[in-house]
């Protein structure tokens, strides 16, 4: 799934060479051949568009220049299956084409995207169907898709064998800089069911509180800073280009499974809970590195890092770690994808954490003890 972020800046770039709005999802199911002719017309022109980055296709977007274009939707009846579009499409090709269908919601409505990242080309027919004639490239030009000239073709052929393969390192390291292990001793807290937090009513002789800054969810809140504390596993993750040429708008995905159902959380390092304070402390907000977020729209948490421009012989880091949070003991598997522009198939790696650890129920009790040792020591600091 799209990020909201990179949704809201597609919207505000305007149509050309890399991206198109359609304000309806195209006929897919039911249609006849010259229908469903469009969508296959649209994919291999924007796959055959010369450029740096990856096209998209936005679907329930209407082009509003000069502001930013219109999320008017499309109805979620009627979705299109990913599988489907990807069968439709190749089994009509010369070669694999490699791109994304995916259905999702923004700004509150259901749209639709085609990602198309780059690659070889040029993608053509081999038989016509519908519009699409065969052996004809078709390709991008400004707003607009149109044939390619001889020219255009062997172009596309030259700037596609000018660069070698792509290759590259992914790091996966701890806080301290250090190959990442792969077994950890944690402790997993749970509590006793936590009250709204109330403070002892003073004495007659005493400066009564403001009540009206009491922090009612100070034990709820302290519960959730003490089990991150005490399961956290921080990843530092970077990225070193060991290719003659540079990997351009780099990215790093983090997914994770696990074998047992284990619950777990995935956050950046500095939407960690921080120790709470039993009054409400309204303080300026931190929106951290913003290339670094964790997605939590799709069915699992993404953890995407865009890294931008990585330089031959270059390491780039990701502006933020990632913080996995383990609920159980288990087995725990991370997956990363590597995107580049110049990278014509995601790169892939995995790795299996293995996690022990005492499972501990503390009353409100040992909270409160916990949470004033804590406080304690960073007065002490």
């Amino acid at each position: 799934m799209l990020p909201d972020s990179l949704l809201e800046e597609l919207r505000s770039a305007g149509e050309g060479s890399t991206l198109d709005y359609k304000a309806e999802r195209y006929k897919f199911a039911k249609a006849s051949e010259d229908e469903k002719s469009e969508l296959l017309k649209d994919i291999l022109a924007m796959a055959n568009t010369q450029r740096q980055g990856e096209a998209y296709i936005l679907m329930g977007f209407k082009e509003n220049a000069p502001h930013p274009a219109e999320v008017v939707g499309v109805p979620a009846q009627g979705a299109i299956d990913d599988s489907r579009v990807q069968q439709f499409v190749n089994e009509k090709l010369e070669s694999k084409l490699n791109f994304k269908y995916e259905e999702q919601l923004f700004d509150g409505k259901h749209i639709a995207v085609i990602t198309i990242p780059k690659q070889s080309r040029p993608f053509y027919v081999t038989k016509t169907y519908g519009k699409v004639e065969a052996n004809t490239v078709y390709l991008r030009r400004g707003s607009a898709s149109g044939i390619a000239t001889p020219r255009e073709i062997y172009r596309m052929g030259v700037a596609d064998q000018s660069k070698g393969e792509a290759l590259f390192d992914l790091l996966v390291l701890d806080q301290d800089n250090r190959p990442l292990g792969d077994h950890f001793e944690r402790a997993f807290l749970t509590f006793d069911e936590l009250p709204d937090y109330r403070r002892e009513q003073p004495s007659a002789f005493m400066a009564a509180p403001n009540f009206n800054r009491e922090n009612r969810h100070y034990w709820r809140e302290g519960a959730d800073y003490l089990q991150s504390k005490n399961c956290l596993i921080r990843i530092r993750l970077a990225l070193t280009n060991r290719s003659t040429f540079a990997l351009t708008d780099a990215k790093l995905e983090v997914t994770w499974t696990n074998d047992g159902g284990q619950p777990f959380k995935m956050l950046t390092a500095d939407d960690l809970p921080d120790l709470p304070a039993e009054e409400r402390n309204i303080r300026p907000s931190f929106s951290g590195d913003s290339r670094t977020e964790v997605d939590e729209e799709g069915p699992e948490p993404l953890y995407l890092s865009l890294l931008g421009t990585v330089r031959p012989g270059e390491t780039r880091r990701v502006g933020e770690d990632l913080a996995f949070l383990p609920m159980k003991p288990g087995a725990y598997t991370m997956k990363v994808r590597v995107l580049a522009n110049e990278i014509s198939q995601p790169g892939t790696s995995e790795r299996v954490l293995t996690v022990d650890g005492e499972c501990q129920q503390l009353s409100i009790e040992e909270l409160l003890e916990r949470l004033d040792d804590d406080d304690e020591q960073s007065d002490g600091d």
